[in-house]
């Protein structure tokens, strides 16, 4: 669990205001969820939810003057120019409640298809929807990639963890391992295929042509060689 956040009740303040306090730092976020009859409006502090955000966990808690939760962050808001937080929106959690949320994924391991066969690593999707208890929510879900192949898929149906329900589309890619120029090269050279532009085979120096074969047009005679009798 990360620090507690310090939240401050946020009255219904107009538009100007809350550009005001964005200016001091304070961000404002909205509470909803499980054990709340209304959802709560709060500030706290910018430098505080960056360095939660940071950290990667799933679950944080916040204290206020009603009340502490545990919650994760739904949705969180930044402006398109500045990246600087404009807005999160929070789901409480209750023990021995199911919620849906999203976790990101990490992807482990270096692919047999890129580390011998000259493929590479192509990442679809870095987050994946699940459905558990709010003590069962992990802060990531790791998937072992080293024994994936060239073509090998990895899709949200193949992930598979005791006490959570994945609900992203089954058919979601998550990833795969593309094939490069470098792995079909690869293929062709074990195939014995010869590379693209080979040269013919030319007669041996010195060989005499097949009987009754004309020479190529315009093939000047060998030297000393003498006309035939017509």
């Amino acid at each position: 669990m990360s620090e507690k956040l310090q939240a401050q009740i946020k009255q219904k303040d107009s538009k100007r205001a809350i550009t005001a306090k964005r200016k001091l730092g304070l961000i404002p976020v909205n509470l909803y969820g499980p054990g709340i009859e209304n959802s709560h409006s709060y500030y706290i502090n910018e430098i505080d939810l960056n360095r939660a955000i940071k950290s990667g966990k799933k679950i944080h808690e916040i204290t206020s003057e009603i009340g502490d939760f545990n919650v994760v962050f739904r949705e969180i808001q930044r402006h398109p120019v500045t990246w600087r937080l404009l807005h999160i929106d929070m789901l409480s959690l209750a023990p021995g409640k199911r919620v849906t949320v999203k976790v990101p994924v990490r992807y482990e391991g270096i692919p047999y298809g890129v580390k011998n066969m000259g493929g590479v690593l192509i990442v679809n999707s870095r987050d994946i929807q699940i459905e558990a208890m709010a003590e069962h929510i992990p802060n990531e879900i790791f998937i072992d990639v080293s024994p994936m192949k060239l073509k090998d898929t990895v899709h949200a149906s193949d992930v598979v963890r005791e006490n959570i329900k994945v609900v992203s589309p089954a058919g979601m890619l998550l990833c795969r391992v593309g094939i490069t120029r470098a792995a079909v090269s690869a293929a062709e050279g074990d195939a014995g295929v010869p590379a693209a532009g080979a040269a013919e085979a030319k007669p041996a120096e010195g060989a005499k042509p097949a009987e009754g074969a004309k020479p190529a047009e315009g093939a000047k005679p060998a030297e000393g060689a003498k006309p035939a009798k017509k």
